[in-house]
């Protein structure tokens, strides 16, 4: 059986030859210089090998003890590196980092991220938000949502799961539709677009209106969120989705001046990685984001219903 020597005395002659002194290796394992000194004679009986050379002034390590002592130093910078790993992996698996279309981030997850942090006390939670399929490979995140038409994310990394779909409806202010849509349709009006994502052909291919002959006066922004913005300020009409405006339009701030919506035919989908099993703190997040979703789209059901909105499914 394999004598094991005692930690206390490697730990007390690992100090004394990185100090090379008695007395900060005291200091530094928090007792006297008699029992540093006691340590390593009975380590020394031990081993039946002398292992620092006390003839002179200063403390020299022996021919053994520079062996013993590369040992230990190995030894214990292993323990160190593992008891860290360790550490840092408990704490990430209370951490979900996770990567964001913009105009869903701002819109919707922030609104609505601390009721998951109020139901999960302990668990952290990192939102990085970005514009669509900017996917950041070189970065390790928990999740990723974007939105998607024929799955056009990478799925060689990932596995894909549709969220959700939205309902596409033109929106702007009440004051804006009494003074420029007057002729109920959108021949006079200022449209306001997002040229990474633009509904509005397919909106009028399906609901019948007329579009506007071109060109039609209009701005355009690279984000959904600047559209709404614009709109909010009555600065035109704007396609805006069940999932970015609905508050507005409950609270009265936007209109929906055609009662006609358009399910979205992209939809958000969820990314994990194929290569990393996700942890409890994530696999909550995901439970939550999905029954939080269900219970978002049938308010939206019900709330377009109680206003008459008709919904075209594609």
């Amino acid at each position: 059986m394999r004598k094991r020597q005692s930690l206390t005395a490697l730990r007390a002659f690992e100090a004394v030859a990185r100090h090379a002194s008695f007395t900060k290796a005291a200091q530094e394992l928090i007792v006297t210089r008699p029992a540093i000194s006691k340590q390593i004679r009975l380590l020394e009986e031990s081993l039946n090998s002398q292992l620092l050379d006390r003839s002179k002034h200063k403390i020299t390590l022996t021919r053994t003890g520079k062996e013993l002592y590369k040992g230990l130093s190995q030894a214990f910078d292993l323990i160190a590196v593992t008891t860290e790993r360790i550490a840092t992996a408990s704490s990430q698996s209370k951490t979900v980092k996770i990567l964001v279309e913009r105009d869903f981030a701002s819109s919707w997850l922030a609104q609505r991220i601390g009721e998951f942090l109020l139901e999960h006390p302990g668990i952290s939670v990192e939102i990085i938000a970005d514009q669509n399929h900017q996917l950041h490979l070189e970065e390790d995140f928990s999740l990723r949502i974007f939105y998607d038409t024929k799955n056009n994310h990478d799925i060689e990394f990932f596995d894909r799961e549709v969220l959700c779909h939205w309902i596409d409806i033109p929106l702007c202010t009440a004051g804006y539709a009494a003074q420029h849509l007057s002729t109920q349709n959108l021949e006079n009006a200022h449209l306001l677009i997002d040229r990474n994502y633009q509904p509005w052909q397919d909106w009028f291919a399906y609901s019948g209106q007329i579009e506007p002959p071109s060109p039609a006066a209009k701005t355009v922004f690279n984000e959904t969120t600047l559209c709404l913005y614009a709109a909010l300020s009555s600065g035109g009409v704007a396609i805006g989705d069940s999932f970015l405006a609905l508050s507005s339009i409950q609270k009265g701030k936007l209109i929906t001046p055609f009662k006609i919506g358009l399910q979205s035919d992209d939809a958000y989908c969820i990314l994990t990685s194929k290569q990393t099993q996700s942890n409890v703190a994530e696999r909550a997040f995901l439970d939550w984001l999905r029954s939080t979703i269900a219970q978002y789209q049938q308010e939206v059901d019900e709330f377009f219903a109680s206003q008459s909105i008709k919904v075209i499914e594609r």
